[in-house]
């Protein structure tokens, strides 16, 4: 989608709403690669591994997790086991802890910036939304906007899964995501087709 920023789609079957895809991030630095939300599974996050090893002859050595759900970090254990270094905001390591899930190896409060060279990635709370513990993450050099699961694609007509969701909040995030990242021109939603700055307007139309 842009110069060293790659959109990663993978699959899952997921009763009672079929066949699912979830959206995530790898970019490319010089020597290393990095991973927005893993794929679904340590199976497709092999393979996805393995592909930038064989295509760009590095390897993925970050992972930020936006939230504690499968779409996000089901192949984190994967990861680990390669050395890979995982960042999360701090309620995402708790809760992982509580339901004995895959636990991000390295935490944060509210706000994480990896400066690397040629991309400058930011991740950032701005409240509850989808679910307590959801993220985005921005790059600034690109102007390219990860809302993950609380920014819905224009396809959709509902919400999605709400089961841990704060609904009250949620509108009120929606609103400081496009306060503090009124300059994306690339938003793209955890699920479905990337957009702009449109795709915070439709999620809220949405309530």
């Amino acid at each position: 989608i842009a110069e060293n920023v790659w959109i990663h789609i993978t699959y899952t079957d997921y009763p009672p709403w079929g066949r699912i895809s979830a959206n995530g991030l790898l970019i490319k630095e010089m020597e290393h690669a990095v991973l927005i939300d893993t794929p679904w599974n340590n199976e497709q996050t092999e393979i996805l591994y393995n592909w930038v090893q064989e295509n760009w002859n590095i390897l993925i050595t970050k992972a930020i997790v936006c939230h504690f759900h499968t779409d996000n970090l089901g192949g984190l254990d994967f990861l680990h086991s390669k050395g890979v270094e995982s960042y999360a905001y701090s309620k995402t390591l708790e809760i992982c802890r509580e339901q004995n899930l895959p636990v991000p190896k390295n935490s944060f409060k509210e706000e994480f910036i990896l400066d690397l060279f040629p991309v400058s990635i930011e991740a950032f709370f701005p409240g509850e939304g989808h679910t307590v513990d959801s993220i985005c993450v921005y790059l600034p050099d690109y102007y390219i906007l990860f809302g993950g699961c609380s920014v819905k694609s224009l396809e959709s007509r509902n919400l999605g899964n709400v089961s841990d969701a704060n609904l009250e909040a949620w509108p009120r995030t929606l609103m400081l995501i496009k306060e503090k990242y009124n300059q994306a021109e690339i938003v793209i939603p955890g699920h479905g087709r990337p957009g702009d700055l449109l795709l915070l307007d439709h999620t809220l139309s949405l309530f």
